[in-house]
Order: structure tokens, then C-alpha cells, then sequence
């Protein structure tokens, strides 16, 4: 399920050109352009939260209710398609491009829901993204999709999203890892993991519910509150890049070692979790 935005331009400022477009779309990282018999798609792969999204260019218009619009306007067959079903913060980052283009090549946009053609607008829009997430949940039984608290999530994004520039400050030499969502479907608990490598350094991400400890001979699953509270000696908070954000460096890494033991007992033997995405848990 989608919620489809579709630009259009005012008669006033000419035809749009589609090569510009495409252009700027190769400037973009992680866009890829396909070319099919009637679209053309400018797709974007996202590797840290494992989803796509994509802008159309059309052959046709594919705007219902057309000819109710503002004749001064013109459909310039070009749109987008935004997954309902993800979370607000990447809603965000696609509604900033949105953005960007709609003011470089002088857009405004229509949804089905408006009485005519507007002027984008990122909170509005976002809005209507919200609503239409809230009602599909309503209305529609979904699988493999994981409902978690706002504030909480958007923190665990910025996190994933700070991954790369993490591992850059601190010289690749600390593990920083992605947060995985897991669910057991028996005993339907579900949560968001992080994999520690036993004994080495590493970020420990914001709101974690679970913690899988990699050791060389077998890997222990606990719940993030009593690996904490056996090892926080160990922990530093990086107070000043994300709340509840935590290193473990080299040194106390080691050291943490002989606490295996400890670990061992609070292992959570009876769950067996499988993974989703990052892209599958939203907002309650």
C-alpha cells in the first residue's frame, strides 16, 4: 500500500523538461533508473533499513478526477509512491526530497484526498501520510509489522542512519552494528536486537530491547536490562551524539570477558525469534 503524490506545474511556466529531471535523479545516491514501455522509474534502495520507494515518470496521467482541477495547472505525468507502512522518520526523509524537487522544478502536488491542486507542504503532507498509515492499520489485518513507540523509534533511526559516520569518528575500530527488529510468532513477543561480538569493542544503540552475545563456541540471547545491569561498569554513555547511546571500549571489553558466566544464566533459552526490518516496525 502506497500513498501516491502527483505533480503538476503551472501552464504559465512552459513544459516541464524530463531530461532535467532524470539528470538530477543521477546526481542522487542510491537511485537507480529503469526504463520500461510506459514508465520511467527512478527507484531508490535503502541499505540500512532494507526498503524502496520509487518516482514515476508516465505516459499517461494517472490522476483521478483530472478534469475537476484547476485548469491552470498541468499534469505533468510524474509522481511519486511513498510505502505506508514504514516509519515516520523515513516518511520524512522522502517528503524532504519531495520537497526539494517541487521548489527546483517549480511543482506543486495533488493527492486524491485534496479538493484540488497545492503547494507542498512537508508538515501537511506528512500529516495526511499519518492519517492514511493510521487508517490502513485500522482496516487491515498486516503481518510481520511491529508497532513500537514514537519516540523511541525515531531515536533508533537517527542511530541507524548515523551508522556510517559513527564507524568513520571512531576509525572503524569499534563494532557499530544495525538494530535488528525479531519477532517469536508462538509466543508473539517482538522487539528491536543488536548482535555483540563477545569481548569487543563496540556502540550499544539507543532502546534496544534485546542483546545477542557472540562468543566463538555459542551465542547468548538476554534482554538488554540484564546485560546492562551485569556489565555496567563497563558501559560509557556517549551523552552528547544520541540519548541512551552507549560504547563499550577496547580495554573494558576485555575485561567484560570474565562475566560469562553471569551472562549465561540470564540467557533467554526459551524464545526463538526470527528478523524483520528496521523499515517493518512503525509507530504505535
Amino acid at each position: 500500500m502506497n500513498l501516491s503524490i502527483h505533480f503538476f506545474r503551472k501552464n504559465s511556466l512552459g513544459k516541464i523538461d524530463y531530461t532535467k529531471i532524470l539528470e538530477y535523479f543521477e546526481t542522487l545516491p542510491n537511485f537507480k533508473i529503469f526504463y520500461t514501455d510506459d514508465n520511467v522509474e527512478m527507484v531508490y534502495g535503502d541499505h540500512e533499513f532494507e526498503f524502496e520507494y520509487r518516482f514515476l515518470i508516465t505516459k499517461q496521467s494517472k490522476v483521478q478526477r483530472i478534469y475537476e482541477l484547476n485548469p491552470m495547472y498541468s499534469n505533468i505525468n510524474f509522481m511519486v509512491e511513498i510505502p505506508l507502512l514504514i516509519p515516520s522518520f523515513l516518511a520524512k526523509e522522502v517528503l524532504a526530497l519531495v520537497q526539494k524537487i517541487c521548489k527546483l522544478f517549480d511543482l506543486e502536488i495533488y493527492q486524491l484526498e485534496y479538493k484540488d491542486v497545492e503547494p507542498f507542504n512537508l508538515v501537511d503532507v506528512l500529516v495526511l501520510f499519518e492519517k492514511n498509515r493510521r487508517d490502513y492499520l485500522e482496516n487491515h489485518e498486516v503481518n510481520d509489522t511491529i508497532l513500537y513507540d514514537s519516540e523511541k523509534l525515531n531515536i533508533i533511526c537517527k542511530y541507524q542512519r548515523s551508522i556510517a559516520s559513527l564507524q568513520e569518528y571512531y576509525n572503524h575500530t569499534v563494532d557499530v552494528g544495525y538494530c535488528i527488529p525479531v519477532v517469536d510468532d508462538e509466543k508473539d513477543i517482538s522487539g528491536i536486537s543488536y548482535t555483540w561480538n563477545f569481548g569487543k569493542p563496540a556502540i550499544f544503540p539507543p532502546y534496544i530491547d534485546y542483546i545477542m552475545v557472540k562468543d566463538l563456541e555459542e551465542t547468548l540471547l538476554l534482554k538488554r536490562e540484564d546485560l546492562y545491569r551485569i556489565l555496567a561498569k563497563y558501559f560509557i554513555e556517549i551523552k552528547t551524539v544520541l540519548p541512551d547511546l552507549y560504547i563499550m571500549k577496547e580495554k573494558q571489553a576485555k575485561k567484560a570477558r570474565k562475566e560469562f558466566k553471569l551472562l549465561k544464566k540470564s540467557h533467554l533459552s526459551d524464545l526463538e525469534f526470527r528478523t524483520l526490518r528496521l523499515c517493518d516496525v512503525i509507530e504505535k
